[in-house]
Order: C-alpha cells, then structure tokens, then sequence
C-alpha cells in the first residue's frame, strides 16, 4: 500500500547519457504523501541548495532564481493505482508543461521503500528512479 507520507532517499538516473548521475546531488530532500482520497503532493530538491542573498525572493536574481528552480522539482493532483504503476494526474506544477499530464510510474514496495521509476520512452533522456522511504 502507498498511502501515507515518504522521504527521499535517492534520486538517480538510469540510461545514457546521465547513466548513474545523481542530479539532486548525494543527499536529496523530499517528501512524496500519497492520500487514501486519491490525492497526491510531491516535492524533491538538492539537499545542498545554496540560500539566496536574501530572505525576500523577490530580491533574488535572477540566476539566483533560475538555480533554485533548476535545483526543486514540485507537482500536485490525483493518483491512480494500476497494478505495478501509479499514475499522477498532474493539476499543478513547477513545471507548467506537466499540468494536465498523466504521468506514469512504474512502482516497487519493499517494506518501508518505495520505489518509483518513470516509463522510458524511445529516444527520450534518461530515466529518472526515486527511492523513497515511508515515514507515517
């Protein structure tokens, strides 16, 4: 069962040609919280994000801005369980390419962990894996 609230644990590519690369860094942060209504939030970012220069990001610059989107990854919507994948029916999104997008994972339990890895597709880059560890 997924329901509940997860960490990240992991985050790595698989394929060429980012093949083992870990583009959130050695220690990513995230939390991924599955409802028994069918609703789903997840959000994951570099452990190691530098801080702006200062606390209004409104007075950020804009390369400032541009390497803490580039280092956070967030979406929100419904979920649906199918067997061995979960599909997120994306209704918001950091990334506004993803809103009103279906996307599939394919998903592994093993006790606290879950798994989840997102369908390869032909000539596409390389495949993302989330491990994530179940914390309620």
């Amino acid at each position: 069962m997924i329901i509940g609230t997860w960490q990240l644990v992991d985050y790595v590519m698989e394929g060429e040609p980012d093949d083992g690369a870990r583009p959130l860094g050695d220690h990513p942060l995230g939390r991924l919280i599955y409802g028994a209504d069918g609703h789903m939030s997840v959000q994951y970012m570099a452990g190691d994000r530098p801080r702006l220069r200062s606390d209004n990001w409104r007075w950020a610059t804009d390369a400032e801005k541009l390497e803490a989107v580039r280092t956070y990854g967030a979406y929100a919507g419904r979920y649906e369980w199918s067997g061995d994948r979960v599909i997120h029916q994306v209704e918001a999104a950091i990334y506004p390419n993803w809103i009103g997008a279906k996307l599939v994972r394919l998903a592994v339990v093993h006790g606290d962990r879950l798994i989840l890895r997102a369908e390869r597709t032909p000539g596409r880059p390389p495949t993302p894996i989330l491990t994530w560890e179940r914390i309620h």
